[in-house]
């Protein structure tokens, strides 16, 4: 299933440092840590909100295939679902 928009939850706090994202629920009182790859693409989904305009940012500055970047993005913004961090729309 290709995802097309989230929504960040309001409850959310992003905490940065040295390239990496410390994302905080603070209503769950939990934090999930992403690496400099995902934190490249959580910065994308901030500016872009759309998911296709995610993926074709990544694709034209990257060398890596579409079809396995947008796999990639899709399995991504699902696990972030699953802890509460983004809402699919």
């Amino acid at each position: 299933m290709i995802i097309l928009k989230v929504s960040i939850n309001k409850d959310l706090i992003v905490y940065e440092e040295e390239g990496e994202i410390l994302l905080i629920n603070m209503k769950e009182n939990t934090f999930h840590s992403l690496d400099a790859i995902s934190s490249i693409i959580w910065r994308k989904i901030e500016h872009f909100k759309k998911i296709t305009d995610v993926i074709n940012y990544i694709y034209e500055n990257s060398d890596g295939e579409k079809e396995v970047i947008t796999k990639d993005i899709n399995e991504f913004v699902h696990n972030l679902e699953k802890v509460g961090v983004v809402s699919i729309v």
